[in-house]
């Protein structure tokens, strides 16, 4: 689904603010201590072990997570298939329903998904902070995010996409999240891209 650059653009705005505001400065992203901040609650498919019907009835709803929203008597909550083996995609699929609470939104609208997933990719592989470190392949994304290969292709198009159109420029917006999680790194690429070596 095209959409318009803005949309990107805002949520990339909302995570650099999250980035700042919970002072998230490692990879790979820790998707409990960051819901934990958030004050969503995390709760996998074994708990439901004991009722085979229970099982069911979350893969029913979504084979890999999805996102309720907060009750009066419950806090929000994603529900997440802790069976699948690979802990990248349930790391993946959690931030993918982090993006559906941080929009109010209701998990089931599957046309925001396509947003959902660019949420997760750019929370969990900032662009800005990839271009600036001269990470440009999958198996650097795959071992410094702790991702999967098709979320680290994606990546990559995000990369090639936006360097296409804006070089190694980095927005306004986005050098407070650089010099968070790597200052002498930003300090560098900056001078760098000051003297158009870049290029």
């Amino acid at each position: 689904m095209l959409r318009e650059s803005k949309r990107y653009e805002d949520i990339s705005k909302d995570i650099i603010d999250i980035y700042q505001d919970y002072n998230i400065k490692s990879f790979p992203l820790d998707e409990i201590d960051i819901c934990n901040k958030l004050g969503v609650s995390l709760v996998p498919y074994s708990s439901y072990v004991e009722s085979k019907e229970g099982i069911d009835l979350l893969v029913k709803q979504s084979e890999y997570s999805f996102f309720v929203k907060a009750s009066s008597e419950t806090s929000p909550t994603i529900y997440f298939n802790d069976f699948i083996a690979s802990a990248e995609v349930k790391r993946f699929s959690i931030f993918h329903e982090l993006k559906h609470y941080i929009y109010n939104e209701d998990s089931r609208y599957e046309d925001e998904d396509d947003l959902a997933e660019f949420f997760a990719r750019y929370f969990l592989c900032p662009i800005p902070y990839l271009i600036m470190k001269g990470i440009d392949s999958e198996n650097e994304i795959i071992s410094h995010f702790g991702v999967t290969y098709t979320v680290a292709c994606n990546v990559i198009s995000n990369i090639r996409s936006r360097k296409q159109w804006h070089g190694c420029s980095i927005f306004d917006h986005e050098i407070p999240l650089l010099k968070q999680l790597d200052k002498d790194a930003y300090d560098v690429f900056s001078s760098i891209i000051e003297g158009g070596d870049v290029f």
